[in-house]
């Protein structure tokens, strides 16, 4: 385990839920929007996924089959169950986090990670799950990507793919797959493989190299990077929540450089052992996926108790993130991990040629 890398998952899914907490606060803040920049904790994941899908596949002798097996285990369970709690809820008339309208063909299409329009929106009844829809989609690729053999041309072959995808996009989309598997944001997978890539070849830092320093200016550069987007966006009346190319632009090249110095620091021999951000990683999925509904339900409460204003949407804050993090961490402990320990079993019960040593990036 790479323990800088299991705390940023806790750091990246608190930045969404400041985003979304952002919806409750925004009127009382200078600009309804200011929390937008939380979004970024998004590309961090992107960029985490291809870094984690690169380096745990090196070295081992994997078929596609088996790799999207694996990760349809770890991934689909808690989100199926996610969705369909969603539904029922939606079904009572209650309408969680938006669901104003539930359809058949919404359920399946949400959970079959297959985007589609939903009130003027492309994202499933979780709303968060349209993120999955890339990983799923990136999953696919990646999949197709193990049979070739070689690290280098791996990851060039991700590159290229991506690159080719984003190129197509400015073609006039002919549908809604079309334009939504080809927007920028996918080679935010790719820089993940990239810094995968470069963590196997380059190893330790030599002796004397100024870890802690360059790790610190990576992530000062990181931060102006998001707070110039914040201020231009700001000095141009848009909102700062990032899309089109300028999103991997700015909020990528800042996710690559904070994930890239968190691999510094732990190869440097400097861990960020916080037991608390690390069991929040470990449960940062599950986290990320109910976080909305109780964020919604806590501004339901707090408005049967509180006036409209800054004490109101503290107290929204003050019982969402508690209730975000507890559930996280029950789903983590009592659904996420003894679900997928026994898919795993399974699938491990299954012959497979043994593992290859880690090779040498070439």
């Amino acid at each position: 385990m790479i323990y800088n890398l299991q705390i940023l998952r806790a750091v990246a899914s608190y930045l969404v839920f400041l985003t979304h907490f952002g919806l409750y606060i925004g009127p009382v803040l200078p600009r309804p929007d200011l929390f937008a920049f939380g979004a970024s904790g998004v590309d961090v994941f992107f960029v985490l996924s291809g870094f984690i899908m690169f380096v745990s596949t090196s070295g081992r002798r994997e078929s596609p089959g088996e790799f999207l097996l694996r990760r349809a285990s770890r991934v689909v369970p808690v989100y199926w169950l996610v969705t369909l709690a969603l539904a029922l809820i939606a079904l009572t008339g209650l309408k969680p986090i938006g669901i104003v309208e539930i359809r058949p063909d919404y359920v399946v299409q949400s959970l079959l990670f297959m985007p589609f329009s939903r009130g003027g929106f492309v994202e499933p009844l979780n709303s968060v799950g349209w993120t999955l829809n890339y990983e799923m989609f990136f999953y696919v690729v990646f999949a197709a990507l193990l049979m070739v053999p070689r690290p280098a041309f791996r990851a060039l072959g991700a590159a290229a793919i991506f690159l080719a995808l984003i190129l197509l996009g400015l073609l006039p989309a002919s549908n809604l797959y079309w334009a939504y598997y080809t927007k920028p944001i996918l080679i935010e997978f790719a820089a993940g493989i990239g810094l995968g890539y470069a963590y196997l070849r380059l190893r330790a830092p030599a002796a004397g190299f100024p870890v802690r320093r360059v790790a610190c200016a990576a992530v000062a550069a990181a931060l102006l990077l998001i707070l110039g987007g914040q201020i231009v966006t700001d000095a141009l009346g848009v909102s700062p929540e990032l899309s089109g190319f300028a999103r991997p632009l700015i909020w990528g090249s800042a996710a690559v450089l904070i994930v890239g110095a968190m691999l510094l620091l732990e190869q440097g021999g400097i861990a960020l052992k916080s037991r608390w951000l690390l069991s929040q990683g470990n449960a940062s999925y599950s986290f990320y996926l109910v976080h909305n509904l109780l964020l919604h339900s806590a501004a339901k409460v707090a408005a049967l108790v509180v006036a409209p204003g800054f004490a109101r949407a503290a107290l929204i804050f003050a019982i969402a993130f508690p209730a975000a993090v507890a559930a996280g961490e029950l789903l983590f402990r009592y659904v996420e991990t003894p679900v997928i320990a026994a898919l795993r079993r399974r699938l491990d019960r299954r012959p497979s040629p043994d593992p290859l040593p880690v090779p040498a990036a070439s």
